[in-house]
């Protein structure tokens, strides 16, 4: 292997491989190296679509950074659980194969903070169309009146396969009478770019086994891209402010031409940068690290989505309903609360703020249902079923931070997402919680059900008192380097290029300049895309080219 790159890509999550596919994938034929701290995450067993329930939460699993936050003392002092994907394909490895893209005016949004068109709905569109391979197929034709997505609006011929699961649970039609019941609105397609009402989510899962960014994007790619495994990146190596290169955990130098991205994610990524002497002074000062370039918005501005999962407990009817259907896709649907908007919390807010979230395809919260019983802290027992349900948290105000619990890259980031110490996040979340009650509570569950896991009665003291001890992140960590245009209040351009620096770029979550309100990893998939475009344009690599990969194991 050379030890010297034009481009060398610092992690092999969504955004890394995609990145280094792309580029690679063009005329100029430039040389990349993609480096991951991982393995190359071959295992078939892992890659069935069975087992995303499991694999994301396995305590030894290979595939797992295993995080946790801090102790949130502001809830219970509970320690969250913040795995995050390791190895070829990062999360989309061990996550739950979900795929929601969420709201056009989210997109409209990020292109005004940035100001920059790129980022607006119709340019997202246009990247979906070239991610996706949309399979519309569904397993009961009879849902067809709550599921039936315009065709024309996904791609069929991208790189992740999208489906709607293989097999689905018998009564699954059932949440579609209860949101008619509680009179709520239906959504035959929650990815069309308006997600408000119920409706069912696609799957990364094609044929039995789960579609990560590493088995698609990384299949069958140019020579001219080389991939290092199991060799993490302890610091970038900065000539000035220009990045030169990396500096690899056994202590060898790699050299890029060109330029280093970053795309380790939205916990790794400030991470590594911090490490190579870039990020707030006082950070780097109270670990000893000689400063390159201060950035001092880096780590300060974690946002994620949390929830809390409630449920009900009813007689079973079959054996089919009591075993679970790990492949099955998740109704999930994303709603507007009048009451948040009515609450003193919501007129609070700045008055951009309260604009957005006044936007059409805005929601208040995403609810989620048939979630394992594990996820409500339930205990399944052989003559009921369950079915339980999470209210996510969507435009969460709350501001987290990341930052080193040590010099030492060996040791993890130490990560506070100081969950819902806004006000705002709290009312949100009350009246989510009770909403979701509310469904749980129509006719057609009401009349089989024995028994409710959630708060014990209606109030808000109640509720409240649930959700302390009942929350747990979605695992969608974001804007920790976020986007924007002064570094007073961001860290990259929307050229994905950090402040102050040279040839040194983040493309992955960590640049969101808000948390998206979907499930991230249709984010990250799209944030790549559009930096590969202004990648090949800048540098004028152009079209494509054909090839083979090559996989290295060592240097």
């Amino acid at each position: 292997m050379s030890a010297t790159f034009d481009f060398i890509i610092v992690g092999a999550g969504a955004s890394g491989c995609v990145v280094a596919s792309r580029i690679a994938d063009t005329g100029s034929h430039p040389s990349i190296l993609l480096i991951e701290a991982g393995g190359s995450n071959k295992n078939v067993a892992q890659l069935s679509g069975e087992e995303r329930f499991e694999v994301a939460f396995s305590p030894n699993s290979p595939l797992n950074w295993n995080y946790k936050t801090v102790p949130q003392n502001h809830l219970t002092g509970q320690e969250i659980d913040y795995s995050r994907g390791k190895g070829l394909g990062g999360s989309t490895a061990i996550n739950f194969c979900g795929w929601a893209v969420g709201p056009r005016d989210d997109y409209d949004e990020w292109a005004r903070i940035v100001k920059d068109d790129a980022f607006k709905w119709y340019n997202a569109k246009r990247c979906l169309r070239k991610i996706e391979n949309f399979h519309p197929e569904i397993s009961i034709p009879e849902l067809k009146k709550y599921i039936d997505p315009n065709i024309g609006d996904h791609g069929d011929s991208g790189m992740i396969d999208l489906t709607y699961g293989d097999s689905w649970i018998p009564d699954v039609g059932d949440i579609f009478k209860a949101i008619e019941e509680s009179g709520l609105r239906t959504n035959k397609d929650i990815n069309s770019g308006d997600p408000i009402g119920m409706g069912m989510s696609n799957v990364c899962i094609h044929k039995g086994e789960r579609i990560t960014s590493a088995s698609s994007y990384l299949a069958n790619k140019p020579t001219n891209l080389e991939i290092l495994t199991d060799s993490g990146v302890t610091r970038i190596i900065f000539e000035s402010k220009r990045a030169i290169g990396v500096q690899t955990i056994d202590g060898k130098t790699i050299l890029a031409r060109k330029e280093v991205i970053v795309s380790g994610g939205a916990l790794n990524t400030p991470q590594i940068l911090m490490l190579s002497g870039v990020g707030p002074a006082e950070e780097l000062e109270r670990h000893g690290i000689q400063s390159v370039h201060e950035l001092p918005m880096l780590g300060k501005t974690l946002q994620d989505h949390c929830f809390s999962s409630v449920g009900v407990v009813m007689k079973a009817k079959s054996r089919d309903q009591i075993q679970p259907h790990l492949q099955n896709p998740t109704p999930m649907g994303w709603f507007k609360l009048p009451s948040v908007q009515e609450s003193n919390e919501y007129r609070a807010l700045p008055l951009p703020k309260r604009q957005f979230l006044q936007a059409t395809t805005v929601p208040s919260i995403e609810l989620a249902t048939h979630i394992p019983p594990s996820l409500a802290s339930y205990e399944m027992s052989p003559d009921t079923r369950f079915l339980g349900a999470m209210c996510l948290l969507m435009n969460p105000q709350s501001l987290g931070t990341v930052t080193l619990q040590s010099a030492d890259p060996n040791i993890a980031p130490k990560i506070d997402p100081q969950f819902l110490t806004h006000g705002y996040d709290r009312r949100v979340m009350i009246e989510g919680v009770r909403e979701t009650m509310r469904v749980l509570s129509a006719p057609v569950y009401a009349v089989d059900t024995i028994d409710k896991v959630g708060p014990t009665d209606d109030s808000d003291e109640e509720i409240w008192k649930h959700i302390r001890g009942n929350l747990s992140s979605s695992w969608h960590m974001s804007c920790t380097a976020r986007m924007g245009t002064s570094i007073d209040s961001a860290c990259v351009d929307s050229s994905f290029r950090i402040f102050g620096l040279q040839s040194c770029r983040v493309i992955d979550l960590s640049v969101c300049p808000f948390v998206p309100n979907n499930h991230t990893q249709s984010t990250a998939y799209v944030i790549a895309e559009m930096a590969a475009e202004k990648l090949i344009a800048e540098y004028d690599l152009q079209s494509r080219r054909e090839g083979s990969m090559k996989l290295v194991t060592k240097l």
